[in-house]
This record gives C-alpha cells, structure tokens and sequence, in this order.
C-alpha cells in the first residue's frame, strides 16, 4: 500500500506531445513578437538594434528544440546516449540551418511583397551579423543547459 503513493519528481515523465509543446513553445512566442515588431515599424522607427538579440534568441529556441528531442529521443531509447560534444555541434547546427532559412524567408518576403525588410539592414554585412547572432544564441544555450538535458 505505501508503493501506491510514492512518487519521484526527480525523473519526471514527459509524453512525446508535451515534449514537442515545449521544444516549439519559445520560438513560436519569438515569432509572434517577430511579426509584431514587424507591423509597428519598430525595428525602423524605434529600436533598430532589436535585430541582435531576437537572433541571439530564436538560435537559442532552436537549439532548446534540438536539445529537448535530443533529451526525449534519448529517454525513449530512440538514440543512443551522445557525447556532449557532438549534441552541441547538432544543437548549433539545426540553430544555423534555421537561421539561414529565416534570412531567404525575409528575402522572398521582400520580393513577394515589394518591402525592404531585408534592404534596409545594411545588405550582406547585416546577414552575416544575423548568423552570428543565432550561432552565438545556440552556443550559449547549448553550454548553459547541455549537460543537464543529457543526464
């Protein structure tokens, strides 16, 4: 009967769904901001050095993606244990595919709909510095909570 009640909450159970919520949770919320900014001219009018941490942030969103179905595919025993080293090269990596997917998504968004979204931030220079930005945001998240996800 006392087995009934024990419980531990050092392991919690996590099912693949709520695990997926909370992979996509924070740059779903980065996104929304995104388009926010976007629509009120804030990046032009108001704050155009914004660009730098909402791309330290959505590299770090998606590197908290990666590592959290890093963490769950471990769990579920659907990979096998990996060193630290190569889930923070995975972790950046996916961060940098992101990145530079988001920079022609702002590209095409421009030509699609005749705006200068891409224009106005200095060119080729600025999209290196948006890459740097995300890696960066990848990197840091990836050392603060690498070795904690992969316990």
């Amino acid at each position: 009967m006392r087995k009934l009640f024990k419980f531990r909450i050092d392991k919690p159970h996590i099912d693949g769904r709520t695990a997926m919520a909370l992979a996509v949770f924070p740059g779903i919320i980065l996104m929304v901001l995104q388009y926010i900014f976007l629509e009120y001219n804030v990046y032009t009018w108001y704050f155009p050095q914004l660009d730098i941490p909402m791309h330290i942030l959505g590299g770090a969103s998606v590197a908290w993606a990666a590592w959290v179905g890093i963490a769950y595919s471990i769990r579920i025993k659907k990979l096998p244990k990996l060193p630290f080293w190569f889930a923070i090269i995975f972790a950046v990596g996916v961060a940098a595919i992101v990145g530079i997917a988001w920079e022609f998504y702002e590209f095409i968004g421009d030509v699609i709909n005749n705006t200068s979204q891409q224009m106005w931030q200095f060119g080729p220079g600025d999209t290196m510095k948006d890459f740097a930005d995300d890696i960066i945001g990848a990197v840091l998240l990836s050392i603060a909570v690498g070795k904690k996800m992969l316990k």
